[in-house]
């Protein structure tokens, strides 16, 4: 099992997939929950962000405290426009997620921007490999798609499987994650 905190928030989802609603009513109407809107993804790309900076200010200020001449080379140039780039992408992807429409799970209905399914209407959810996003389709049309990463979608990939509706489950490293919880 993995011991970093990133690792065990990610077993305790996993658990939580496989054990949520087991117990509900068979109707589901005491299934009621909603799908977060902060997930991890900017708050590591904002971290990375700052200790760059953080770096790369203490790098420009050593010449005035050393009194040497300041020489931008093209390495530095670079390398500050990647910065900008990644700030810029955080700073998108923060608005993003803030102006992202409240998802709802209510008995056996999903609800998100003013539109509903039901969980019959729903032909199947997957789980995408690379960056675990989780996407729902009705009629083989993608009608949803947000990070695995958020607050409650454990509970819905649950609600999927308590449903009976078909869960294609492509993500990475899940065999050897399931291993530890066992």
């Amino acid at each position: 099992m993995e011991q970093n905190q990133f690792g065990s928030t990610r077993s305790s989802k996993l658990a939580l997939e496989n054990t949520a609603w087991k117990h509900c009513r068979p109707d589901m109407s005491d299934v009621n929950f909603e799908i977060g809107k902060s997930s991890y993804t900017a708050k590591i790309f904002g971290a990375i962000v700052l200790l760059a900076a953080s770096f790369g200010v203490r790098m420009l200020a050593k010449p005035y405290f050393e009194e040497e001449s300041i020489t931008l080379l093209a390495v530095d140039v670079i390398f500050w426009c990647f910065i900008a780039l990644i700030a810029v992408l955080v700073s998108i992807t923060i608005i993003h997620e803030k102006k992202r429409p409240t998802i709802t799970v209510s008995g056996d209905t999903v609800f998100c921007d003013g539109k509903c399914w039901t969980s019959h209407e729903i032909s199947r959810v997957r789980c995408t490999k690379w960056l675990e996003r989780v996407e729902v389709y009705v009629n083989y049309k993608k009608v949803l798609s947000f990070p695995w990463e958020m607050d409650n979608s454990e509970l819905f990939i649950a609600w999927v499987k308590r449903c009976g509706i078909t869960f294609e489950d492509m993500r990475m490293k899940l065999n050897e994650i399931h291993k530890g919880i066992e």
